[in-house]
């Protein structure tokens, strides 16, 4: 008898123990996911892990990133996570026919931040636009203090004002200059004015026939000639749009004027607010198909005599980052083939 008692507790005390530490060792080895007090768990990072593809894992949309960031406090910089650090996930709220109903939790539930999809572009302020007319000149640059002809930051400029507003000292200004634009897109003429920004300036002083002023920031050299314009203030922060409307357009040109249109370039689409597009919206970026009616891999289609056309490729995405009445700014997020002026966005 007083073996078979000590036999039955020496195997409760085997279940029991087997059962308490075997969940333990297997959360441990397996590195990922733990359970944690809030309504979420504990992820392990991994070698190639970054936030983008960890928002797409969890939230199935990469533009989450910025929540799940804004979550994990001790993370300082978003673009630098090292594996074996864990962080902590949230889940989003899904309502389950399944799910129990619970009348009385006992703990007041904890708020979690909401998560808005978002894009930062910390360069905003510099990008170009196209208009319909030039942007009010305050004034032009005469010359740099030393005679040099290509001027850029810390260089003392002279202004010649125009008398269109006013330049004030100790406030910031920017450097631009202007080209025409005229392309023929869809069988229609597309004309406006396009607007490059050179540097910013803080103007020193004003006498009665010029202004002084330092050149604070410069983004491209600036030139005798060039235009003097209000700052222009843009938000850096986007809210993200990934499926709006379908739209028929076609990219105009890269801002530098490149033939190829490559990732993180920024280029002019022939829409804009008259159109409804909205700084944030993305795009498909889409090229024309044909193949060559005889089926000859030595013509390229686009140029062969007799084609067939296809469905578009699908070349890469965009992301829209201002607009103006008739054109938007915008910048390629990726590209799966090259992109050209007069490519169509969809």
């Amino acid at each position: 008898m007083y073996k078979i008692k000590w036999v039955a507790n020496i195997t409760g005390i085997i279940i029991f123990l087997t059962f308490s530490f075997f969940p333990a060792t297997w959360a441990q080895e397996s590195g990922e996911l733990e359970p944690a007090q809030e309504s979420g768990f504990y992820y392990t990072i991994k070698k190639g892990d970054t936030l983008w593809d960890l928002s797409q894992k969890f939230y199935n949309s990469q533009w989450d990133w910025p929540g799940l960031w804004e979550m994990n406090k001790d993370i300082k910089n978003p673009h630098w996570i090292y594996p074996g650090k864990k962080i902590q996930i949230f889940l989003k709220s899904k309502t389950s026919p399944k799910a129990p109903v619970v009348k009385a939790p006992p703990e007041p539930m904890k708020t979690l931040p909401q998560i808005s999809p978002s894009f930062t572009y910390q360069e905003m302020s510099h990008i170009g636009f196209i208009k319909k007319n030039v942007e009010n000149c305050l004034g032009n640059i005469i010359r740099e203090k030393d005679g040099n002809l290509m001027m850029s930051t810390n260089d003392i400029i002279y202004i010649n004002p125009t008398g269109i507003g006013s330049l004030m000292p100790g406030e910031i200004y920017q450097i631009f200059d202007t080209e025409k634009i005229k392309e023929k897109i869809d069988n229609q003429v597309f004309s406006g004015i396009k607007h490059l920004i050179k540097a910013e300036i803080k103007v020193i002083e004003h006498t009665g026939n010029y202004a002084t002023a330092i050149i604070t920031n410069s983004y491209r050299d600036a030139n005798v000639g060039d235009k003097i314009m209000a700052f222009y203030s843009r938000d850096t922060v986007l809210s993200v749009q990934e499926n709006p409307d379908p739209i028929e357009a076609s990219i105009i040109c890269s801002e530098d004027n490149t033939v190829l249109v490559n990732d993180y370039t920024i280029a002019f689409i022939n829409k804009g607010k008259q159109d409804n597009i909205l700084p944030g919206q993305i795009y498909s970026v889409l090229q024309e198909n044909r193949s060559a009616f005889d089926g000859s891999d030595s013509v390229w289609p686009r140029k062969a005599k007799n084609t067939v056309p296809l469905d578009p490729l699908n070349s890469g995405k965009l992301i829209v980052l201002h607009t103006e009445d008739i054109a938007s700014t915008v910048m390629i997020l990726s590209s799966k083939r090259a992109i050209y002026p007069g490519d169509m966005v969809n």
